[in-house]
């Protein structure tokens, strides 16, 4: 069954990678309804009922970040002010004519060390000392997403430590890897959709 999504990414220095996506969903079972209008005159009105028609129709919003997608953009008064947030907040949203949609973040080379620190961590339970990834706290709606299993749920029992695929709302995974294995993550993705009462989904910074 065909897969519908909806891609977010900064023009500055995403497009690329958002085409390369496009290409390869031609020969994969998946529909592509992400951006291809210039908002830049559009009110917060005129955005909000673009993207509430583009997402209606999708089930899985996949976030591409770049080392300027990051971080999301402030206003003069330190308001939100950016478009990846908006298409990630209304991806969030349960309205009557769009479910939440399932989420995926998919960091580049460039973005990884904005993104992750290499860590040694040792768990309180079994007292065992490992090497971690530990994700750094970025500025962006999809970090507020990441580790947010309610603790009923955790699939990784060791204190502090979260399963990269089960216990995050939004799991984030290498543009590569993704690429290298659509299928598997998009199937992941539309699972944890399916179970989204088990996590403290924050909509809205």
């Amino acid at each position: 069954m065909a897969r519908n999504v909806f891609v977010s990414f900064r023009f500055s220095d995403g497009e690329k990678y958002k085409n390369e996506l496009c290409e390869k969903f031609k020969s994969e079972d998946v529909i592509d309804y992400s951006e291809n209008e210039d908002r830049s005159s559009m009110s917060d009105e005129s955005i909000q009922k673009y993207l509430y028609n583009k997402l209606k129709r999708t089930s899985i919003t996949i976030i591409i970040l770049t080392p300027d997608a990051v971080n999301h953009k402030k206003n003069f008064f330190c308001q939100y002010d950016d478009w990846m947030y908006d298409e990630i907040r209304y991806s969030l949203e349960d309205r009557s004519e769009n479910r939440t949609n399932g989420l995926i973040a998919l960091y580049t080379s460039e973005a990884e060390s904005l993104l992750y620190t290499n860590s040694t961590h040792t768990c309180d339970k079994c007292k065992v000392e490992k090497c971690v990834k530990s994700i750094n706290d970025f500025d962006n709606l999809v970090r507020k997403n990441m580790m947010n299993v309610k603790s009923y749920y955790k699939e990784n029992a060791c204190e502090g430590l979260y399963d990269s695929l089960k216990d995050s709302y939004c799991s984030l995974v290498s543009f590569d890897s993704f690429l290298n294995n659509m299928d598997f993550y998009l199937d992941k993705t539309i699972e944890k959709r399916e179970r989204k009462d088990e996590f403290n989904l924050c909509k809205r910074m």
